[in-house]
């Protein structure tokens, strides 16, 4: 019986990593050329990306996981996004992973209420 990490374990170490502080932890499970949202991203885009979300005290809770072969879907609450007054939103992504590294990213954010 082999041990090969499946899709939506991948997704949480990448998770894990990354809120124990762990960027290049969590960049090993990420292909070094992979699309986030439409574009041909790197590592040290990954990165950037990171350090902007983690420097505004963004806290992310994942409420689901869903995986359907190559591709895992988040459900998560959000507290301190980007650009909020600080209330809770909600977000989702969508996250394909092949051969043990994530390889394309979605996320949408649920749309302000008025």
């Amino acid at each position: 019986m082999g041990t090969e990490a499946g899709p939506s374990d991948v997704v949480q170490a990448v998770i894990r990593a990354r809120a124990e502080g762990d960027v290049d932890g969590a960049l090993g499970l990420i292909a070094p050329e992979s699309r986030d949202q439409g574009q041909t991203v790197g590592h040290a885009d990954w990165r950037r990306k990171w350090e902007g979300l983690m420097a505004s005290g963004l806290e992310v809770v994942t409420e689901r996981t869903l995986e359907n072969g190559e591709w895992v879907a988040n459900l998560y609450r959000l507290n301190g996004a980007p650009g909020s007054d600080g209330t809770e939103t909600r977000g989702m992504d969508l996250v394909r992973v092949v051969d043990g590294r994530i390889v394309e990213h979605w996320f949408f954010v649920e749309p302000d209420q008025v």
